[in-house]
This record gives C-alpha cells, structure tokens and sequence, in this order.
C-alpha cells in the first residue's frame, strides 16, 4: 500500500458554470469545512490574486473567491443520493453555497456545516430558512445522527477526518465523498491546475481561476486502488466507488466513495 503523509488539506471549487471541466481542475482544491492548507494567507504577487484555504487561520479573500463563482449546475451524485436518503441530509464543507444553494433549491432538506466564519456568513445570508454550523469536522458536535452525509469535496482526505464525520452517521447511514484521483493528477498537464511539488502521497498545486485569482493548496492523495483499507482504518466499509459518469476510473478527475459503518 502506498504511502499516506499526514498534513493539511485544501479543496478547489469545479470549472466555471459549475461542470467539471474534463481535463481542467479536479472537485474542489478546497476544503470548505476543514482544516485547510496551513500557509500565509492570501495576498497579492506579479499582480495576481493568491489565496489560501485555511480554516485555523481563514483567508477573506478565499470566501470572496468562492462568493464570486456560478452555481453549481451538475448536482450529480449529490441529488439522486440526498432524495434516496432520510432526511435531513448533513452536508459539511458547505462553503459559500455553490452546490448546496441549488440542492436546496431542488427539495432537499440540509443541514450545512462550515469552518470559514465567513463562509458561513455567506450561507446564512443566502439561505437564511436552513439549519448553518460554524465548525470544524473534528470539533463538530450535533448530538443526533444522520441517513446520509455528503462531502462534495477531497476534504476527507485523511482516515481521521473520515472517522471524525462518521460519528454523526446513523447505523445503517451512508458517508458519501470525493476525493481528487492521483491517476489524473499523474497523466499530463492540466488546464489551469498545476503541481508545484508532488510527493508519494501529497500534492501542493495551484489553480487559476478565470478572473486570474490562483489558489494555493497541498491535497494529501488516496488512490483508487487504497480505498477500501482508507476506510477500514476509520472503521468504515466501502459500499459504492466510481468516477465521473463520462470518464472512466483511472482517468477521472475524481472519484466518488460510498461508505457506510463497518
């Protein structure tokens, strides 16, 4: 099994409109609800926007980011698994609302957890009707357990956080997730999404978005083939394992996991 270095995480959001791209930037470099990438926080280089994600030391101009970008319009897996699930559905790493305002929208019952104050601003001001939490993963406590938990993000990238957001899951609940697939990242050069340093099992990247802003971030890798002992070392079973639906599992962006308790 490879390698898994321990470090923080980031997410990147999807290609404008909301669609990911095919060969451009993979799930979220973003880590909305968690602990992010550790580093400076955002400021200005050559002229360009540089910002980071982290939530132990939140970075305004990442929220301003994320504010700034279309909603999400490819609500897939996300939809079909919250309308099969009892609600309400909790969704962590809500971030600014991209994905979780048109899920709202679309019927489903959320209950949105975030670490960045002011991305949790943001949520609270555009749907003022649902149930928000300020917190991180590890610290997240609600005292009631759910049907389904989503992670529309490669924030669980780490057994202990996998363990953490599975203590609110229901006995018979599932955890669905994504995670940025290392094959991808491995193939060739990508579209404004580029490596910096990659190691074994780590990545530092940047990603240019339209407007010029580059995001900064380190994503720690789970590869295809290791999910299912990831899982089992966070007292989890793997129950569904995919990519997109347009692209095979080895040249996917990134892939979807669904787990449920051991």
């Amino acid at each position: 099994m490879r390698r898994r270095a321990s470090g923080r995480n980031t997410r990147v959001a999807r290609g404008a409109g909301g669609k990911r791209p095919e060969r451009d930037p993979p799930a979220e470099v973003h880590s909305e609800g968690n602990q992010g990438t550790g580093g400076s926080s955002g400021g200005h280089l050559g002229g360009l926007t540089r910002v980071r994600d982290d939530p132990f030391d939140p970075d305004p101009g990442f929220a301003e980011l994320y504010g700034r970008l279309p909603d999400a319009s490819d609500l897939e897996p996300w939809l079909t698994l919250a309308r099969s699930a009892k609600p309400p559905i909790l969704y962590l790493g809500a971030g600014a609302g991209r994905l979780a305002a048109p899920l709202v929208a679309a019927g489903i019952d959320l209950v949105l957890v975030d670490a960045h104050p002011e991305m949790v601003r943001r949520l609270r001001e555009r749907l003022p009707t649902v149930e928000i939490h300020e917190s991180l993963i590890e610290t997240l406590r609600l005292e009631r357990r759910f049907d389904l938990i989503i992670v529309p993000s490669n924030i669980l990238d780490r057994s202990e956080l996998v363990k953490a957001a599975a203590r609110h899951l229901a006995s018979r609940g599932r955890l669905a997730f994504e995670l940025t697939n290392p094959h991808w990242l491995d193939a060739k050069r990508h579209a404004r999404y580029r490596v910096v340093r990659r190691e074994v099992n780590r990545a530092e990247v940047e990603v240019t978005y339209p407007d010029g802003t580059i995001q900064e971030g380190r994503i720690e890798l789970v590869w295809p083939e290791d999910v299912e002992a990831f899982l089992a070392s966070a007292g989890l079973r793997l129950v569904h394992l995919s990519g997109h639906v347009d692209a095979e599992l080895d040249t996917s962006p990134t892939f979807f996991v669904v787990a449920a308790l051991g």
